[in-house]
């Protein structure tokens, strides 16, 4: 079998980070789904927070991808923290997030009170993938037809926060699991 040049150039090219993260989760989830098909008894070991552990900070502490004027510093942590008073059977948990940058003495590396599944997945969303808006100002030309008049693009921010536009405050909300987009 005969492969063109931009054929075997795309095959060996290196896996980007992301590529390599989606592949690791992906391997992950197909081991579980194994060893459930497997198993009769309808359960499956999930890999403890080890696992999910390793995996960011492999992949959030010490991934050097983007320049370090691009990128950000603020690495997200999901808590979870089990509300007094609910049933063992029916656990209820409160969702806290918590920020730190990444050369904190402070990172809570190991804490079993973080969820690493979803701290992991939170800064993926943030900081793996560039986010553009784009507004457009359009009139329509028929029925099922809009002409685009102007049209302005840029890059926003995604984060678990936001703030208040139409007040001077600086207090932030939480909005986790929503995520917001900041405009520089």
């Amino acid at each position: 079998m005969a492969f063109s040049a931009s054929t075997a150039s795309f095959l060996l090219q290196s896996p980007t980070p992301l590529q390599m993260l989606l592949e690791e989760i992906n391997f992950q989830r197909q081991k579980e789904m194994r060893q459930l098909l497997k198993d009769d008894s309808g359960f499956v070991v999930l890999q403890g927070t080890t696992w999910w552990t390793d995996l960011f900070v492999r992949h959030f502490l010490f991934q050097a991808e983007r320049s370090s004027i691009e990128s950000d510093d603020l690495l997200f942590f999901v808590r979870k923290k089990h509300i007094r008073g609910t049933s063992r059977s029916a656990p209820k948990y409160e969702t806290e997030i918590e920020v730190f940058r990444k050369d904190s003495k402070k990172l809570p590396i190991g804490d079993p009170d973080v969820d690493w599944e979803e701290t992991v997945y939170l800064n993926l969303v943030i900081h793996q993938f560039d986010y553009t808006l784009t507004l457009a100002i359009c009139t329509r030309t028929s029925p099922k037809e809009l002409q685009v008049l102007r049209r302005h693009s840029q890059k926003v921010y995604a984060s678990p926060s936001r703030r208040k536009m139409d007040s001077k405050g600086e207090s932030e909300t939480i909005t986790y699991p929503h995520i917001c987009f900041m405009i520089d």
